[in-house]
């Protein structure tokens, strides 16, 4: 109520100040007309006296008959015209009835411009109302789509740890066959190494030294200076298939020609024969080279 007052202030000031002009002015209009009434004519009945001489007075039985009226041939007298006291209330009636129509068209006016005015700040709320809707709907989306990128980031997250956890077990797995595998090999290798003791101590290694000795003793070139008895320790060094990567002398009975020719032997006996038994091959070979006499 209070905003319907300061909005509507001046049009009600002016229709209150109309109505009181209308007031004055009829007051006005009614003090003129009693002021400028004209005076009531009064109207006298007179008798023409006639001058015969009087009458006896009439008895009881007669009945005095009043004397006619003279008549006149003159015509009546005309109708006096419009005062100007009436003319002045039909102007002052005019004038109100003009100031009464104005104010009307005046509230009329002040109404309509009142409800335009309403049906601008209806708009205008509508305008601002539909402004909050379409902001609280782009709130909503942007909610909307933060919670489905976050429900998406959080999916990829598991997918992506589950990838991890899966790799990390398939990882695992790889390393336990791995594992088991290697243990294999080595419990081969061990049982390997337990065969290739079995034959060594069945002389199957003895038989491949003595062998190897002799491959050499028939690719040496016995020099000179060689005398009986000579005997040298050979370490050898062989590659799969026999052949010789390296020698090295150690103790030796003979001298440097002896013992640069029982190194040149040993390298052309390479490839060395293999044992008779495969478990029986050894990389680093300890030979005694005693050739016969």
């Amino acid at each position: 109520m209070p905003d319907f007052f300061r909005e509507h202030l001046r049009p009600l000031a002016g229709s209150a100040g109309l109505h009181l002009l209308l007031l004055a002015i009829l007051a006005g209009a009614a003090l003129r007309w009693t002021s400028s009434q004209p005076p009531v004519e009064l109207a006298i009945e007179g008798y023409v006296v006639d001058s015969a001489p009087p009458q006896r007075p009439a008895t009881k039985s007669q009945r005095v008959e009043p004397l006619p009226k003279p008549q006149s041939d003159s015509p009546p007298p005309p109708e006096p015209a419009a005062e100007p006291a009436a003319m002045r209330r039909e102007e002052d009636a005019s004038v109100a009835e003009r100031a009464a129509r104005e104010q009307l068209e005046t509230e009329q006016r002040a109404e309509r411009a009142a409800a335009e005015r309403q049906r601008a700040a209806e708009a205008a709320e509508a305008k601002r109302r539909a402004a909050e809707a379409e902001t609280r709907r782009k709130v909503a989306d942007d909610e909307a789509k933060r919670q489905a990128a976050e429900r998406e980031a959080k999916r990829k997250a598991e997918a992506e740890d589950a990838r991890r956890k899966s790799e990390a077990a398939a990882q695992a797995e790889r390393d336990a066959r791995q594992s088991a595998e290697r243990e294999a090999a080595l419990r081969r290798r061990l049982a390997a190494e337990e065969e290739a003791g079995a034959a060594v101590s069945a002389g199957v290694m003895d038989e491949y030294r003595r062998m190897l000795a002799q491959t050499i003793e028939r690719s040496w070139i016995r020099p000179p200076s060689a005398r009986a008895g000579l005997q040298c320790t050979l370490l050898v060094t062989q590659a799969p298939g026999g052949t010789v990567m390296d020698v090295t002398l150690g103790a030796c009975n003979g001298d440097a020609a002896v013992r640069e020719s029982i190194t040149n032997a040993v390298y052309r006996a390479s490839p060395l024969p293999a044992p008779r038994d495969p478990r029986a091959f050894e990389r680093r070979l300890e030979i005694v080279f005693k050739p016969t006499e």
